[in-house]
């Protein structure tokens, strides 16, 4: 369901959230709502708009959301919101109309993993992060599985800014939060908000 007043958080309020969360976090699931960009949707916890900004439509991490099939218990649903009409062509490549994911938001869902995993205490990895579409490939009705119901989710994503081409979108992410971590090692970028930093840099 659309949310028409959704709550706009910040990196610091993002760590609060997830230190209160620690312990009843094991997974982050990752999506896109395939709806068009300014449109929040209640059924994640984390919803990040075209320009990065992260929208909270939850009370607490704990909170349980219908984000991935089978999947909610235990779990954050992190979303982008774009890809209105999107499909898959022959060549498993990602068509979209006029809302694809957009550079600052794999980033900023990048830099929202990175911050979960920290607080949660959660390692980066296939185990504990993955995309709707890596899910649904495990679970039966992702791409190529002739799923009435196919979730195909950020299958693959463009490299940017290192480079256009398009590239598994779980290893992509799992990338560039792991990086994102360890720049988080060094500090002080964690005290400012999203809004104070570049749009490429926004720890």
């Amino acid at each position: 369901m659309l949310v028409s007043n959704p709550r706009r958080i910040n990196h610091e309020q993002l760590h609060i959230l997830a230190k209160n969360a620690k312990g009843g976090i094991d997974k982050l699931y990752l999506h896109w709502t395939a709806g068009t960009y300014g449109q929040v949707f209640d059924d994640y916890h984390i919803n990040i708009d075209e320009h990065g900004e992260i929208y909270l439509t939850c009370n607490t991490l704990r909170d349980l959301k219908s984000h991935t099939w089978h999947r909610n218990s235990r779990s954050v649903g992190i979303t982008l919101c774009c890809a209105k009409d999107a499909v898959l062509n022959y060549r498993w490549k990602p068509v979209f109309a006029g809302y694809p994911p957009t550079e600052e938001q794999v980033e900023q869902m990048a830099i929202v993993v990175a911050i979960l995993c920290r607080e949660l205490e959660l390692e980066i990895s296939f185990t504990t992060v993955k995309t709707h579409a890596e899910v649904a490939l495990l679970d039966g009705y992702g791409p190529g599985q002739d799923d009435p119901d196919l979730r195909w989710d950020l299958f693959t994503l463009s490299g940017l800014p290192e480079t256009k081409a398009l590239r598994p979108g779980g290893e992509l992410l799992r990338k560039k939060a792991i990086s994102y971590s360890k720049t988080m090692l060094t500090a002080q970028l964690l005290q400012q908000p999203a809004e104070a930093l570049p749009q490429a840099q926004m720890v």
